[in-house]
């Protein structure tokens, strides 16, 4: 359509309200090491006239700068749901260029640019799972996995689909809602994609067909520990699962990422019968420790969040997701409930708020492994303060700490990991 963007233009959706903002651009990425790739290109204008320019991809942001007075045209951050990136057809078989359409929905605008067959594929590799990319093709639905998640038969791959469709209105509540969440997860993932670790599931993509978007997301087909604890046929290895779990919590927490739904139901596996394809999925609720106070303070599911959550100043931080581990650890120790199984929310709510959990089914335990025990008392500490960090989890003797040394380097701690499987004792359960 040859219109040009206005220099630092954006809309957002935030908090469920669409607002305009007006900024200046700052690549500014905390914890993530700097990843750039710049190409030439040509703008082309409203009457078809080109205009050279520069393409500037810088940890998943999108910035495009004229040539000729280094004026900024584009500004897109990572993550941003706001414009789709069309890569679209060859136009000149000679040259092998290709066009890369940019098309803000809310606003009607939409620009074009020409790039290198070479530069284009780089783009796409650069931007994956970072900008919203037009699906041309639909997927084959293989199953409904839950409302708004299928699983699909990419091209490649099997993955799994979730989407929210775009609100028609701003009455449309239930909508809006799920859009921020898919597009906190998308903020969250996306970021995380820089630093990939293996126990955090791995966004594919972000993809749009104009009227839903969807983020696309490697599939666990091992299925969730809620499921591999109620299948009596696997032994499950507590000290390898919390392993593999702390470890995650560890890394997410490194970037100043808080989880706020650790759960069963959320710790997925690849292999069912291997504890280190471990993955902590649904990052719907996750935000920076620093959003805290302004991201959906309360919330988690009920039995499984920290009592801090519940309290009237509601103030907490990232020892929210120890807690919710601990509350793992005692299901898998156990294979119960610490707060009951009352088809009342409210009652497991109460109970929740209390933290005081049954200590009845944990007598056996005590007494068969104490340095379990021990380590699950600290874990649900009703006091944040007196709860330890993931490392420090990760130091209790329960792991046998004689093998299973913890390094501050995360390449080492994979490393340790990885020998622990032939080399450490099992703990009776």
């Amino acid at each position: 359509m040859g219109v040009l963007l206005v220099t630092g233009f954006l809309s957002m959706m935030m908090y469920g309200q669409w607002n305009i903002y007006f900024f200046q651009v700052y690549f500014n990425f905390p914890n993530l090491r700097m990843k750039q790739y710049s190409c030439s290109a040509f703008y082309i204008g409203a009457d078809n006239e080109h205009q050279q320019v520069t393409i500037i991809s810088n940890n998943g942001a999108l910035l495009i700068k004229t040539v000729l007075n280094d004026q900024q045209m584009v500004y897109l951050p990572a993550g941003s749901m706001d414009t789709i990136l069309y890569f679209g057809r060859e136009v000149s078989e000679d040259q092998e260029m290709y066009t890369l359409d940019l098309e803000n929905p809310e606003t009607q605008i939409k620009v074009s640019f020409l790039v290198s067959q070479k530069d284009s594929e780089e783009l796409q590799n650069q931007l994956r799972g970072k900008q919203v990319f037009f699906r041309f093709k639909n997927p084959r639905i293989l199953s409904q996995l839950a409302p708004g998640i299928q699983l699909i038969q990419t091209q490649n791959n099997v993955m799994v689909e979730k989407m929210a469709v775009f609100p028609k209105n701003m009455i449309d509540q239930a909508s809006i809602s799920r859009l921020c969440q898919l597009k906190q997860e998308a903020d969250i993932l996306s970021l995380l994609k820089e630093q990939e670790h293996q126990n955090i599931i791995k966004l594919e993509e972000i993809v749009t067909d104009g009227e839903s978007v969807s983020i696309i997301l490697e599939n666990c087909q091992g299925g969730d520990l809620l499921k591999l604890l109620n299948k009596k046929t696997i032994k499950m290895d507590v000290p390898l699962v919390m392993i593999n779990l702390l470890t995650g919590l560890k890394h997410l927490h490194e970037q100043n990422i808080v989880h706020r739904d650790i759960k069963l139901q959320n710790i997925l596996f690849l292999d069912a019968q291997n504890a280190n394809t471990l993955k902590i999925a649904d990052f719907g609720l996750s935000c920076f420790k620093q959003q805290i106070p302004y991201y959906n303070p309360r919330c988690g599911t009920p039995g499984y969040t920290a009592p801090e959550v519940y309290s009237q100043q509601c103030i907490y931080d990232e020892k929210v997701d120890i807690y919710s581990a601990g509350i793992i650890l005692y299901n898998m120790l156990t294979l119960k409930n610490p707060f009951g199984n009352s088809k009342n929310i409210q009652d497991i709510i109460k109970r929740n708020i209390s933290g005081q959990y049954d200590e009845t089914h944990l007598v056996n335990v005590k007494i068969n492994n104490p340095l379990g025990y021990d380590l699950l008392l600290k874990m649900l500490q009703k006091d944040a303060r007196n709860r330890p960090s993931a490392k420090e989890c990760l130091l209790h003797p329960f792991f046998d700490q004689e093998i299973y040394e913890i390094q501050e380097d995360q390449n080492s701690i994979k490393h340790e990991t990885q020998k622990r499987i032939q080399t450490t004792k099992r703990v009776k359960i």
